[in-house]
């Protein structure tokens, strides 16, 4: 499961990939979702796209004296050359590195002053930037907040100081067990696709980006045309008007298209033994490529999960963990991207159970596909998701991210509105239908991180490719 962005929406989560033309003449869009029986009423938004193609989503919440400001930004691995991974992460860490007219200590000092922080989270998709003050700031705040993301500086000396920590991280990462198996299920799972590179890069592909790589990226992609921005919190329409004169001077330019190889099914089983010599746990990731965020499925997915192993009373943490007692904690999961997010299950378990604990999630897996689900399953999964709903709503700047990433995704907002209705109107033919038409356990991904002293003999039935990091 990746999680180098932090998209933590409950329901919003994923990516589109369409870049809309930019529009001859900014156009004023009050948004009002259908509304049907039993809808969930939203705080009203106010949505406007500039002539530079930037779309901005206002929405007023006096309930706090503060103002937030949320850029999701079309940038990611996917935009990256595979040869220089991690150009992203870097050109996005630089913003706050310094301006044109201000250094890396003056911006820090500027956000500080307004009692804010500027907040930037790469992922696979997209990029999130954002920062926050109290109201009687927000001119500040606006001002500093385009000045970092318009006009910034990219200095030799902040690249080398960037780079250096980026290597620092990632030996950082061999004592994080849990780190180190996601990495490596992720570039299993996805070889000879963007997803398979990690966020960061690596120490070779960093040595090859030049200042000038990073400012061509930022050129590319970190565009209006290419964004999308979230105003919340205490503001007025003189407000609004401050934050469309301010951002309509940000130049657009041609977007690329990005051509990734298509992600097909697996058709076998591998397993991937990543050795690090005297760990006493063992990590486990078992998975498979799912299907896009907006795939119609999605959501009958998300329910099927639940039943598999998403929440607490599931199918998986019923058999490893309290009838087997393998495990402290197994669960599974869906994940929403742009291309074939990865679905699986994730544990960790003793040395000496790591061989019992693999065939019985595989056990419990095939029973899921072949004999289904039942009614009393999927009413549990119903309640939980639809009673975990409110917490990604609760607040207007969860709504505001939510509505950024439906729109970037390409999913209109009523799937917010009409959430609860839509979950509860998935039949359980519809759930056992997806569970058989996505989920292959023959056909899977396998990577486990432990000592292959300690565990090889009980995998050597799954023939393991093993690679030892020490």
């Amino acid at each position: 499961m990746r999680f180098g962005i932090v998209f933590l929406f409950l329901v919003a989560c994923s990516s589109p990939v369409k870049k809309a033309a930019v529009p001859e003449n900014s156009a004023v869009v009050v948004a009002k979702p259908t509304v049907v029986p039993g809808a969930i009423r939203l705080k009203p938004a106010r949505e406007i796209t500039l002539d530079n193609g930037l779309k901005i989503i206002f929405i007023r919440d006096h309930s706090l004296p503060r103002v937030s400001m949320m850029l999701l930004v079309r940038a990611g691995i996917r935009e990256e050359a595979e040869e220089k991974g991690g150009i992203n992460a870097l050109t996005s860490q630089l913003l706050e590195q310094g301006t044109a007219s201000k250094s890396s200590p003056q911006v820090a000092d500027a956000f500080a002053d307004l009692g804010s922080e500027f907040s930037v989270s790469p992922g696979d998709d997209a990029t999130m930037i954002s920062a926050d003050a109290l109201s009687t700031s927000a001119e500040n705040l606006l001002g500093l907040f385009y000045e970092v993301i318009s006009s910034p500086s990219f200095k030799d000396v902040e690249i080398k100081r960037l780079k250096s920590q980026f290597v620092a991280s990632m030996k950082k990462r061999l004592d994080n067990p849990m780190a180190m198996v996601e990495e490596n299920f992720q570039n299993f799972l996805y070889e000879g696709h963007p997803y398979e590179r990690a966020l960061i890069g690596d120490e070779k592909s960093l040595a090859k980006i030049k200042k000038q790589d990073i400012v061509k990226h930022y050129l590319n992609w970190y565009r209006p045309n290419n964004s999308a921005l979230a105003v919340v919190g205490a503001f007025n329409e003189v407000f609004e008007r401050k934050v469309i004169e301010t951002f309509k001077k940000w130049p657009q330019r041609p977007l690329k298209k990005i051509n990734t190889p298509q992600l097909a099914d697996l058709t076998d089983f591998k397993m991937k033994v990543v050795s690090k010599s005297g760990l006493a746990q063992t990590q486990i990731r078992i998975g498979q490529r799912g299907v896009p965020r907006q795939n119609s499925d999605y959501l009958k997915l998300r329910v099927a999960n639940e039943i598999l192993g998403g929440g607490f009373v599931s199918r998986l943490n019923q058999k490893i963990r309290d009838d087997l007692g393998l495990t402290y904690s197994i669960s599974s999961f869906v994940e929403a991207h742009s291309d074939r997010g990865a679905m699986g299950i994730s544990t960790f378990t003793k040395n000496q159970s790591v061989g019992q604990t693999i065939s019985e999630a595989l056990k419990v897996l095939e029973e899921y596909v072949t004999k289904g689900v039942n009614e009393n399953e999927l009413r549990a999964a119903k309640n939980l998701l639809i009673g975990q709903f409110p917490k990604s709503i609760e607040t207007a700047d969860r709504l505001a991210s939510n509505y950024l990433f439906l729109d970037f995704y390409g999913i209109p907002r009523t799937y917010l509105t009409n959430y609860n209705r839509n979950v509860e109107e998935i039949t359980l033919n519809e759930v056992n239908e997806v569970i058989k038409k996505y989920y292959s356990p023959r056909n899977l991904r396998v990577v486990v991180y432990g000592d292959d002293k300690a565990i090889s003999e009980q995998l050597k039935d799954y023939s393991p490719q093993i690679i030892k990091i020490h």
